[in-house]
């Protein structure tokens, strides 16, 4: 699948949010923070917990189950237990709606 795929409308992902999505039979998580998107694969490398069920902080996703810190930009896994980073795809606003490219 090469081409952008929309998963919602901006307005229904306020500044701070994020919410999961299945977009090519793939889980994923949209997040908005600040005026910034980014989406990854909901799934922790570590345990395979959902990523969308964890926070925000400093532009990083943390794993509520053990606390694995993610880098929003890069899907880098920043902090054990985590050693795997998580994928990572191209997100954009085109006419309000949030698109998602899967690559």
């Amino acid at each position: 699948m090469s081409d952008f795929v929309q998963v919602c409308r901006l307005a229904e992902l306020p500044a701070g949010a994020m919410r999961p999505f299945t977009v090519a039979g793939v889980t994923i998580v949209v997040v908005r923070d600040g005026d910034e998107l980014y989406a990854l694969r909901d799934q922790c490398t570590h345990e395979e917990y959902p990523l969308s069920e964890g926070w925000l902080e400093d532009g990083c996703l943390f794993c509520p189950m053990h606390g694995a810190k993610f880098d929003l930009r890069t899907g880098a896994a920043l902090s054990l237990p985590a050693y795997e980073d998580v994928a990572t795809f191209p997100v954009r606003v085109r006419e309000g709606m949030v698109e998602v490219k899967m690559e």
